[in-house]
């Protein structure tokens, strides 16, 4: 699916991006969905007689910060948090709409680098503080999905691995080669994430459509955290806006509010309540980009 033009596409990433490697853009499922306009075009080098490679540029809806807030639960299982404070990383971009850096103000130990190999199979993930240990280590589909996921922070290091299917959805996590969880998508909508193998948790929908690719339903088995679906690398979000997560064997459920930007209609702020009580919530700056794909 890739051809790789190291020098030429190398030379672009340096010009644009500092300590970023990727020479190929990824072509993930949800972005072919996304209502783009086409800008130009732009033809590539030829790697082999007769080959040659086409680029498009298009404009999509893409998240430029992700803002987590901290919140205070002052007693065990108690849901009704208070909001303290909040951690703010701003998302940076090559031309291919590649994450290559999430920057938190002040704060290396929080800020992550970006590093992937010529032909973005591989990315190390190392934060701004020390960029030569990597926290984490994965190996990359041909669709820039992470298949293998070694987290370094754990000791000793944990190993995950996962699929997906032709849309972009993560289907399985393991770890060990043991199935830790597993998806249903409808409609191209997490229905069901599962836990111990029976649990499941269930999630309903309205009819506007998640443009910026919010994670708001995820696994929360699958070794990750938000921050990290929130990557792209790691699967699709579902196309619609999530209003509700309920455990089958539980009352109680989890819903959400949103508030939204009017230019573009991708989501601003997500507000979750776990049995009516305030939970917590995660903010988002969203804008219109134009970025790379391979012409098909």
């Amino acid at each position: 699916m890739k051809k790789v033009f190291a020098f030429l596409l190398a030379m672009l990433v340096v010009m644009s991006f500092v300590g970023c490697k990727k020479t190929e853009p990824s072509v993930k499922p949800q972005d072919k969905e996304q209502e783009g306009e086409k800008e130009g075009e732009k033809e590539g080098e030829k790697e082999g007689e007769g080959e040659t490679v086409e680029y498009e540029t298009v404009e999509v809806v893409m998240k430029t910060a992700y803002i987590e807030a901290i919140c205070d639960w002052p007693e065990e299982n108690d849901w009704k948090a208070t909001r303290i404070g909040e951690t703010r990383w701003d998302l940076n971009y090559d031309e291919f709409g590649n994450m290559v850096s999430a920057i938190v103000k002040d704060d290396p130990e929080k800020s992550y680098l970006f590093e992937y190999d010529e032909d973005f199979t591989e990315c190390e993930i190392t934060t701004q503080a020390d960029p030569e240990i990597v926290i984490y280590d994965l190996e990359l589909n041909e669709d820039g999905l992470c298949t293998k996921f070694t987290n370094n922070t754990k000791d000793p290091a944990e190993v995950w691995t996962y699929t997906y299917d032709a849309d972009g959805f993560q289907l399985t996590a393991s770890k060990g080669g043991e199935v830790k969880t597993e998806y249903k998508i409808n409609n191209k909508n997490i229905f069901t994430w599962s836990r111990d193998g029976s649990r499941l948790k269930e999630h309903k929908y309205n009819d506007k459509a998640n443009v910026a690719d919010i994670h708001t339903s995820y696994s929360e088995d699958a070794g990750l955290s938000r921050f990290l679906y929130e990557t792209g690398l790691f699967g699709r979000s579902s196309a619609n806006v999530c209003t509700e997560a309920k455990w089958q064997d539980r009352d109680s459920k989890a819903t959400y509010e949103y508030e939204f930007d009017e230019a573009t209609g991708g989501i601003t702020k997500e507000i979750k309540y776990y049995a009516g009580d305030y939970d917590f919530d995660v903010c988002f700056a969203v804008a219109k980009k134009s970025i790379k794909r391979v012409k098909e």
